[in-house]
This record gives C-alpha cells, structure tokens and sequence, in this order.
C-alpha cells in the first residue's frame, strides 16, 4: 500500500508513511519525538546549535535539518541515520499503547517535503512484537516509575563502559527514580 497510517492518544498524533508497502518516514506531533529532540538525545548536535537553528527556522523558515547540516552541524549521512532512527523509535512507541485511533490515508500524496528512508515494515513488526516481550520482562523488574536504585560496591568498573552507562550511573548517584532517570 501506498499512503499514510494516522494513529493518535489524546493529543499525540503520529504518522506513518508507507510507499509500496515499505515504511519511507514519519512524523509525530510528541514533543519528545521531534527531530532536534532526536539529534541531542543521540549528541549529534548540542543545545546550543538546536537554539540557534530553531532561531533560525523561526525567522526564514526552512527544515531545521537542513539549516543544521547547511551550516555543518552535522553532516547529511548522519542526517539521514538520525532520520531512521527516528521513525523507528516513533512506530516501536506505538507498540506499548494500548489504546489509540487510528486511519489508513490511501488517497492522500506523502507529504512533498518527506526526506525518504526506506525501511521493511516486517521487520519493524518483528521488532516491535520483541520489544513489547522484552518490556514486560523490564516491568517484572522495575514495577514502577517510582522506583529508586542503589549502586554496589565496584561500580565505577562500569562507569568505563560507555557514556551512556555513565550517564545512568550518574543520575543513579543523585537518588533519581526511574522516571527521572529516563527523561534525563
């Protein structure tokens, strides 16, 4: 099928855009799911750069990734990679809602402006169905948002890991639950 997969929870409407039945982009109005959101959550740009292309955006207009990679703040494969990502963690969010509406768009043209990807949309199903096995097996575990965790002795052997291990540990460290941990 060719056209757009429109499903929404209140006020979050995402949209999947599907061209001979493989996944090219999507788009999402879930402030955490914008694309400078993406770019610092992943360090492709920092704050200050996302500041300064919004400033940007808001006075000519344009794609904010554009204005970023115009000004070689990071690079258009890059771009592209962050692009990808960034469809798949909107569709893999959908598939821990359990409850949304939604409507298949088959007579409406893709928007003329979507940077095209190109992705399998088996492959993201299969995925997805992983993911939702995987979260209830995280939820057995951590029962609640709310939940605070303690650091074992030797555990900056692990702070050498990665940074975003280290970015855990940190937060961690300060007495943060599991919710604040994931929003930071």
């Amino acid at each position: 099928k060719t056209g757009t997969l429109q499903i929404g929870r209140g006020s979050i409407i995402k949209q999947i855009f599907l061209e001979g039945g493989l996944i090219v982009g999507s788009s999402s109005n879930d402030p955490k799911e914008r694309l400078g959101q993406t770019l610092l959550d992943y360090d492709k740009i920092e704050e200050s750069d996302l500041r300064t292309g919004l400033e940007i955006q808001r006075e000519s207009g344009g794609r904010l990734g554009t204005i970023l990679s115009e000004r070689g703040l990071v690079s258009p494969d890059e771009m592209m990679k962050v692009l990808h990502t960034r469809t798949l963690e909107i569709i893999y969010d959908l598939f821990i809602w359990e409850e949304a509406n939604f409507e298949f768009l088959d007579h409406e043209p893709l928007p003329n402006d979507l940077i095209r990807i190109q992705v399998e949309a088996t492959s993201v199903i299969m995925d997805g169905v992983y993911r939702v096995d995987e979260w209830a097996r995280v939820r057995e575990v951590i029962t609640s948002e709310r939940t605070f965790f303690e650091l074992n002795e030797g555990w900056t052997q692990a702070a050498h890991d990665s940074k975003e291990i280290r970015n855990v540990l940190f937060h961690v460290n300060k007495g943060m639950t599991t919710a604040e941990i994931c929003y930071n």
